[in-house]
């Protein structure tokens, strides 16, 4: 039992793809201060591998200034969009294990949105086997200091 415990503990830190939940584990979804930030998500498969791309739009009407870092999201360290998934109907697809502990280096960036400037942010999955699966994918960070995760609808996706 101990064994399993210590095998899934570095999973389920950070904000790892494991649930695959509509809304993710962690931080709350919250409002940037200085106004809003629009996410917008879609997905490719060509192959076996899903594409997913998250773009952020500031429909403030001000400056927000966006600071991120590398998270552990599908068995290694990367940066946003982080996804999840799960089999439609339901069941949850793991992230692939990583053998050992792992821990994302200090890499973060920090970008400054004007009114109306949009973010894109990509992540190509590992190869899946051919099905249908529900993707949620999110931004983690922070927006004017202030801590945020926005979150895009969810999305369907199949792989051939």
């Amino acid at each position: 039992m101990l064994r399993l415990i210590l095998l899934l503990l570095p999973l389920l830190l950070g904000s790892c793809a494991l649930l695959g939940s509509l809304r993710p584990p962690g931080v709350p979804a919250v409002e940037p201060p200085a106004g809003r930030l629009s996410p917008q998500a879609s997905a490719a498969a060509p192959g076996r591998a899903i594409t997913v791309t998250l773009t952020l739009r500031n429909d403030s009407g001000q400056p927000l200034t966006l600071r991120y870092a590398a998270q552990v999201n599908w068995g290694r360290c990367g940066l946003p969009p982080y996804v999840a998934l799960a089999h439609v109907p339901g069941e949850t697809v793991a992230a692939p294990t990583v053998a050992g502990p792992l821990t994302c280096p200090e890499l973060s960036f920090t970008r400054t949105l004007a009114a109306g400037d949009v973010l894109t942010l990509r992540r190509t999955l590992p190869p899946l086997p051919p099905g249908t699966y529900r993707l949620t994918t999110w931004f983690d960070g922070e927006a004017n200091g202030q801590p945020i995760r926005v979150q895009a609808d969810p999305l369907t996706v199949t792989v051939r």
